[in-house]
């Protein structure tokens, strides 16, 4: 479900007492402890967002690598980091290959951009509150120019981007999707969980193994933000795998072809047809010639 999304501001609250840890005091006097030193920082502020969880989702081999092509560090710096602080017990690396940040948790500070608002605001004397004061003082006019501006961003940031806001507790998913599956959604970040649905359950359908990967969730992220739901990524899935199993054209039931924008609003939308019925017919009365040699060129973008 797409909605609107209040702006949140993260931070790490440091102090002193942080360089007085005795691992950090121990690792600086280690051969490229200065630099372990900062990219724990880094990767702590990287987890900020996520509830404080560097997650795996499945783009490379491991995590390292991910991280590593993340902060354009080397994969040995990344490895002998969290090495070091997970043997402190300051890094947590879960089943799922994510590495939990406990210290991170523990310094995190956030405020809604409302509440910076109001904070800032405070500071010249201006408080603004929702309920009217004894004075009867109204907000000024640059207040209000300022407040319609902020509303009509949040409108255009409304329609460009499709937001998802869960947390692994609360998220309900669809009865459809097998625990075999939702278990394999769940191994990434919550906020990515309705990309990966549509792949999963196209996993679920065919047996077949397509990864979490950028090019397949980017396409499941376009189609929603085109205001596609779930369901109709489902629609879609059922229909093509009802017609194309164990034909010539099983092949082409696969992200790419399935989940593309010049595609996925005739899939959505062409009447449901008994495959035995599709069979007897011509391949032209279906597709034109040129959509057959569409569907069947390959496509560079995915290696097939």
């Amino acid at each position: 479900m797409g909605k609107e999304k209040t702006k949140i501001y993260f931070w790490l609250k440091f102090d002193k007492k942080f360089f007085e840890n005795i691992f950090i005091k121990r690792l600086k006097k280690m051969a490229g402890g200065d630099t372990m030193t900062v990219l724990y920082i880094r990767l702590m502020l990287e987890s900020l967002e996520t509830d404080c969880i560097l997650y795996y989702e499945g783009y490379f081999d491991n995590l390292v690598e991910e991280l590593a092509i993340k902060l354009e560090v080397s994969e040995d710096d990344i490895n002998m980091t969290l090495a070091y602080f997970t043997k402190c017990g300051l890094i947590q690396i879960d089943g799922s290959g994510n590495a939990q940040m406990p210290q991170a948790k523990a310094m995190l500070e956030s405020e809604t951009n409302w509440a910076k608002y109001k904070r800032e605001t405070r500071k010249i004397g201006q408080i603004p509150t929702d309920v009217q004061p004894m004075s009867n003082q109204c907000p000024t006019e640059i207040e209000i120019d300022i407040e319609k501006k902020k509303d009509k961003e949040r409108e255009l940031d409304k329609e460009k981007e499709y937001i998802v806001e869960q947390s692994p507790t609360e998220y309900l998913f669809p009865d459809w999707l097998e625990e075999k599956y939702v278990e394999q959604v769940k191994k990434g970040n919550p906020k990515n969980f309705d990309y990966r649905i549509p792949i999963a359950y196209l996993n679920q359908k065919m047996n077949s193994n397509y990864k979490f990967v950028k090019t397949n969730t980017d396409l499941v992220k376009a189609r929603l933000k085109d205001s596609y739901t779930l369901e109709d990524f489902k629609a879609v899935i059922d229909k093509k795998c009802s017609e194309w199993v164990n034909s010539d054209m099983e092949k082409y039931l696969r992200p790419s072809t399935l989940f593309n924008a010049s595609k996925f609003e005739s899939y959505l939308n062409q009447p449901e047809v008994a495959k035995s019925d599709y069979y007897q017919k011509q391949q032209g009365q279906r597709f034109s010639q040129a959509e057959l040699d569409e569907l069947k060129k390959p496509d560079p973008k995915y290696g097939f």
